[in-house]
């Protein structure tokens, strides 16, 4: 059904052949999201009543409204297209599912939003880019914060990756010297080992 929807927006819009006109829709589909203007937004993207679930127009560059939003919008609009009904967990053929897209942002107020979305019902055990976590990748970004507010998500520390290295993100936080991280994540199998005695 999704992807019917996404056929009939972009049908909807009717995608300009122009080049400038093409950038004017994109420019007003940008500025809504940058805003925080949720009824110009539905109306940028042809009034679809789900366009804030759905694939956004392929040719304009773009693609689901929250990993959009994510990287360009207040931390109250997230929220609030959570509250519509856009989807946490939407599927991110890119690697960059809405928790993993939060913490690849150079926004000050990533892990808030990282907040937001677990509390949008957002697994914190995704999987995206090199198959990682949102653990792996907060390893990556050398995050304790993330680290410990994923923990408390419940995110599962002994999850390995099933391709490449097949490593747990424990064992990369040991390879990158991370061992703030590598410690966390440790006590957290230790924890999960003894609860299920």
């Amino acid at each position: 059904m999704a992807v019917g929807f996404a056929f009939w927006i972009t049908a909807m819009l009717e995608i300009p052949e122009d080049r400038c006109e093409g950038h004017r829709l994109f420019k007003a589909i940008d500025d809504a999201f940058k805003a925080g203007d949720f009824e110009s937004l539905g109306v940028a993207l042809g009034g679809s009543p789900r366009w804030f679930d759905e694939r956004m127009p392929f040719e304009l560059g773009l693609g689901h409204p929250l990993e959009y939003a994510i990287y360009w919008s207040p931390l109250g609009f997230i929220s609030t297209l959570l509250d519509a009904g856009s989807d946490s967990n939407y599927q991110d053929h890119g690697g960059f599912p809405a928790i993993i897209a939060a913490l690849s942002t150079e926004r000050a107020d990533r892990l808030e939003i990282v907040r937001v979305l677990i509390e949008g019902d957002a697994n914190p055990d995704i999987r995206g880019v090199n198959d990682w976590t949102p653990l792996h990748y907060s390893v990556a970004i050398r995050s304790v914060d993330a680290i410990r507010l994923l923990l408390a998500a419940g995110a599962d520390p002994a999850l390995a990756t099933r391709i490449d290295d097949y490593r747990t993100a424990v064992e990369e936080a040991d390879i990158a010297g991370f061992e703030a991280g590598a410690s966390l994540l440790r006590d957290a199998m230790a924890r999960r080992r003894s609860n299920r005695r």
